[in-house]
C-alpha cells in the first residue's frame, strides 16, 4: 500500500470528466469513412462520408482532441508546463493561482481561489459536455482525502483487492516478503508455477 502527504496548502481540489471527449476534436487532414451499415443512401452506396470531427477509433482522435483542449486552456491564459505536459498553470499572483492536471478525457482542478475554480469550472461546462464529479477522491488506481494541510493519497482499496483476487486476504502480514539472508534453491521435483497466474500477480504489484 502507497502511503503519501502531498502539500497544497490546503486547497481544495475537484476533478472533471469530458464526455465523449474524442468527438471534441477537429481533423486537420482528409479522412473519409464508409456508409454505416443499414444507413446507405440509396442509389448512393458506392459513396463516401468526409469527417470534419474526430470518431473513436481513428488514430487521429487523440491528437485532435489534444489539440482542441491545449487551445481552449491557452484561450484562457493558460501556460504548460515544460517538465509535465499535461498540468497547465494559470497565475494572476501568487494568492491567485489555478492549476489544471490534464489526463485524456479527465481534469484535476486546483488553486487558491474558489472563486477561480468554479469560473473556471463553469467555462468548461460551457465549452464541453462535462460531468462535475466534486471533489477529488479516486483517481487512477489511488484514493484521496483531503486533510488541512494538503492531501492523503493511498491505494488501501487497491491493495485490498489484491489479496482478494490471489486468494491472501486472510493472510498474516509480515514486515518483510522473505526472510532476511534466506537463499532460494530449485526444487527438480516441484510443481510448475502457473505462468499466467504469476504475471498477473507481478503486473498488479507493479501497478
Amino acid at each position: 500500500m502507497i502511503v503519501a502527504v502531498a502539500s497544497n496548502r490546503g486547497w481544495p481540489m475537484y476533478q472533471m470528466d469530458v464526455k465523449l471527449a474524442f468527438l471534441n476534436g477537429y481533423l486537420e487532414e482528409e479522412v473519409y469513412t464508409l456508409q454505416p451499415p443499414s444507413f446507405e443512401k440509396e442509389e448512393h452506396e458506392d459513396e463516401v462520408y468526409l469527417l470534419r470531427k474526430a470518431l473513436y477509433g481513428l488514430k487521429q482522435s487523440p491528437r485532435a482532441w489534444n489539440i482542441r483542449i491545449d487551445g481552449v486552456l491557452a484561450k484562457q491564459k493558460f501556460s504548460k508546463c515544460k517538465s509535465e505536459h499535461g498540468v497547465y498553470v494559470r497565475a494572476n499572483c501568487l494568492t491567485n493561482l489555478l492549476l489544471v492536471c490534464l489526463y485524456v478525457d479527465d481534469l484535476l482542478v486546483t488553486g487558491s481561489s474558489e472563486k477561480e475554480i468554479q469560473g473556471f469550472k463553469q467555462f468548461m461546462m460551457a465549452e464541453f459536455e462535462m460531468t462535475d464529479l466534486g471533489k477529488l477522491s479516486h483517481f487512477l488506481g489511488l484514493e484521496f482525502n483531503q486533510v488541512q494541510n494538503g492531501v492523503l493519497m493511498h491505494q488501501s482499496r487497491y491493495a485490498q483487492e489484491i489479496l482478494k483476487r490471489f486468494g491472501m486476504l486472510n493472510c498474516n502480514s509480515a514486515s518483510t516478503p522473505v526472510k532476511p539472508g534466506l537463499k532460494l534453491e530449485k526444487d527438480p521435483e516441484g510443481e510448475l508455477a502457473y505462468a499466467t497466474e504469476f504475471k498477473k500477480l507481478i503486473g498488479s504489484l507493479r501497478y
